[in-house]
């Protein structure tokens, strides 16, 4: 996946070419809102505190709106892996609390149905997400930072942009 580096203020159909973000496609290509959210992935060391940490991420998260290019296939396919991905986790979070109630009386069941809340979500967020669609990777200092999966893509845009004096900056991963 490219990597590029965008103005916040810049994701608009203004702004940006008309190009796919995740195909790399010119043709039909119309402009979807999109809302980006990133917090440092540091706060990850409060796990321990849940209550602690949700805290901590809510303070410090930064959110981004605008649009971007995509196909309307391409960016149903990415809507589609979100919602199945987030499915996968509350579905998991039952399953999970059912595993823990079986350990008394069947724990063998119990135990499976542990293992399977916590691998079905990597499955379907692996199956149904990864390589379709934009992840925010950071947002500081006026920028946004995204992984998209079109190499020709990130490159047309970061052209786009220079050419334009914007200064869009492919990020150094």
């Amino acid at each position: 996946m490219a990597q590029i580096s965008l103005p916040e203020n810049e994701l608009t159909s203004f702004d940006l070419p008309r190009v796919c973000v995740v195909t790399g496609a010119t043709e039909n290509v119309v402009f979807k809102p999109v809302r980006f959210q990133w917090y440092p992935r540091w706060v990850a060391i409060f796990a321990c505190a849940p209550v602690i940490m949700l805290i901590v991420m809510l303070i410090l998260m930064k959110r981004v709106k605008g649009e971007l290019p995509f196909t309307e296939e391409a960016h149903a396919a990415w809507k589609r892996g979100q919602l199945l991905t987030g499915l996968s986790i509350v579905g998991a979070i039952v399953v999970f609390i059912v595993g823990i109630s079986q350990l008394d009386g069947l724990p063998a069941l119990g135990l499976l149905l542990m293992a399977v809340a916590v691998v079905a979500p990597i499955v379907v967020g692996v199956r149904f997400s990864r390589g379709r669609g934009v992840a925010c990777t950071r947002i500081a200092d006026g920028r946004v930072e995204l992984k998209i999966p079109s190499e020709q893509a990130a490159m047309q845009i970061t052209q786009h942009l220079s050419a334009g004096g914007r200064r869009a900056a492919p990020s150094a991963a």
